[in-house]
């Protein structure tokens, strides 16, 4: 036993410093994909229905559900919620990942899926944060039209959240109950 332990004393060495050592570096990425990387902190818009992020005004946010979606390619027990958020940028337009509404009560959280529906894009409609024309970005109030498809068990009220890119891990989040 001896001999084993000596002759292979170099390989457990570095077992004992390696293994710990890829255990930390996993970790720690998958760490700060999820906590650094992503937006996890709300902050609710104000009693005027807005939020100031990204040196950017968001909201106020409204709301309706589609009533006859027979023109959009909609699946069977999917009901289409359409949301429309101000977007008034101060200085340089924001960036932002894709809006997603969340179910309250649960925590369900769908994306935007404007084209998935089938819902034509229109230049006067913008579904993501940076609206350009002519290779400009548009720095001019706006607003996101954003189109969420959910399943019909899906009940408000539901919470629209913008994650501006440059305020990770802070989100704009909007309560709304189309």
């Amino acid at each position: 036993m001896n001999g084993w332990w000596r002759r292979n004393a170099v390989a457990l060495a570095a077992l004992v410093v390696l293994v710990p050592t890829t255990v930390f570096v996993i970790g720690g990425n998958e760490w700060q994909d999820y906590f650094l990387y992503r937006s996890t902190v709300p902050i609710d818009a104000n009693a005027d229905g807005t939020v100031e992020l990204d040196d950017t005004t968001w909201g106020p946010a409204r709301s309706a559900e589609l009533d006859d979606t027979s023109a959009y390619t909609v699946p069977a027990g999917v009901r289409v919620i359409v949301v429309a958020v101000a977007v008034d940028p101060h200085g340089e337009p924001p960036g932002c990942l894709s809006p997603q509404l969340v179910e309250q009560s649960t925590g369900r959280q769908w994306n935007e899926m404007r084209s998935e529906l089938g819902i034509p894009y229109s230049s006067e409609e913008s579904s993501s944060c940076i609206v350009a024309t002519d290779d400009e970005p548009v720095i001019d109030p706006y607003e996101l039209i954003l189109a969420f498809g959910v399943p019909d068990d899906a009940e408000g009220p539901f919470w629209v959240e913008v994650s501006p890119t440059d305020a990770i891990p802070y989100l704009a989040r909007f309560s709304i109950d189309p």
